[in-house]
C-alpha cells in the first residue's frame, strides 16, 4: 500500500529536523541508492537550519554578537525545535525567541539576554509595520492646548515602549557602537525603559525615563494626554515634558488624534 502525500510530508518534515528519521522516510520511497538520498537529505537539512539561522541572526544581530556563534548556532537549532515555523515568512521566524532565551540560559550571569532580545525584536517588527502619516507642525499648533490636553491621541504603529529589569538599552547600544560592554562598566541589572520608533523608514530606539515611559503607555491605552501626564508628574515632579513631546513629535511616535 502506497503511502498518503500526508504521511510522507510528514515523514520528510521529520528527516529534515533529525537525520535520525531518514530511515522512515526512505522506507516510503523508491530510491536507486538510499545513501546518495540520505546525503542528499543531509544539504537540505543543513541548508533549512543556515535559513533559520541567518533569519535569527538578522533579527538579533547584538544577541548574535554577545552570544558568540557556537551558542548562537545551538539556541537557532533548539528554538526551531521549541517553534518550528509555520509561517512562509521567516521574518516571523523569532518573535518568541525572547522567552525562549530565558529559560534556555540558565546561568545568572546572562539573565539580560532576554531584555536585550526584546529590544531587538521590537525594533525588527517596527522594520514591517504599517506607516502613517502624522500631523505636520502646523496643524499640531492649530489644534489649540486645551483640545490637545483633553485629547487621546494615535500611536504610530511601529512604536513600543519598552521596561527592561536589566540594563538592556544601553548594553545594546554599546554592542551597535562596538563597544566592549566590560570596558563601560555597565551594570546589567539596572532597569531601564526604550521607546522604539521610526520616524521615517528605518527604526531605532531611545532611552526614556519611567515618567516617559509611563506617559507613553498610557497615550497606548487611550488615557487623554492630561491623564499620561498626570500619571508621569506623579513620578517625577521635574518630568520636562516640552522636551519629550518635541522628541515623540520629531520621530513620529505621536501622529494625530484619534477619532472621536
Amino acid at each position: 500500500m502506497n503511502p498518503s502525500l500526508e504521511a510522507l510530508q510528514s515523514a520528510f518534515a521529520e528527516a529534515i529536523e533529525d537525520p535520525a528519521a531518514d530511515a522512515a522516510l526512505l522506507q516510503h520511497l523508491q530510491t536507486a541508492d538510499d545513501k546518495l538520498t540520505h546525503e542528499r537529505l543531509g544539504l537540505y537539512r543543513g541548508n533549512v537550519r543556515a535559513a533559520r539561522r541567518n533569519a535569527l541572526a538578522s533579527a538579533y544581530p547584538v544577541l548574535a554578537q554577545l552570544t558568540g556563534d557556537a551558542y548562537f548556532d545551538a539556541l537557532s537549532l533548539a528554538y526551531a525545535r521549541a517553534y518550528p515555523s509555520r509561517e512562509a515568512d521567516l521574518n516571523r521566524f523569532g518573535a518568541s525567541l525572547p522567552e525562549f532565551i530565558e529559560r534556555y540560559e540558565a546561568d545568572a550571569r546572562y539573565a539580560y539576554f532576554g531584555d536585550i532580545a526584546r529590544l531587538e525584536w521590537a525594533l525588527h517588527a517596527a522594520a514591517f509595520a504599517a506607516n502613517a502619516a502624522p500631523l505636520s507642525p502646523a496643524q499640531w499648533q492649530a489644534i489649540g492646548v486645551e483640545k490637545l490636553m483633553a485629547a487621546r491621541l494615535n500611536v504610530h504603529p511601529a512604536c513600543a515602549a519598552l521596561e527592561s529589569r536589566h540594563t538592556a538599552f544601553d548594553i545594546w547600544r554599546a554592542h551597535r557602537q562596538n563597544e566592549v560592554v566590560e570596558r563601560i562598566n555597565i551594570d546589567t541589572k539596572v532597569p531601564n525603559w526604550t521607546l522604539i520608533v521610526r520616524p521615517q523608514w528605518r527604526a531605532a530606539a531611545l532611552s526614556q525615563t519611567l515618567a516617559a515611559h509611563t506617559a507613553f503607555t498610557a497615550l497606548q491605552c487611550g488615557k487623554t494626554l492630561d491623564e499620561a501626564l498626570e500619571r508621569a508628574f506623579a513620578i517625577d515632579e521635574n518630568f520636562d515634558f516640552a522636551t519629550q513631546w518635541r522628541t515623540w513629535i520629531e520621530t513620529n511616535a505621536i501622529t494625530g488624534l484619534r477619532d472621536t
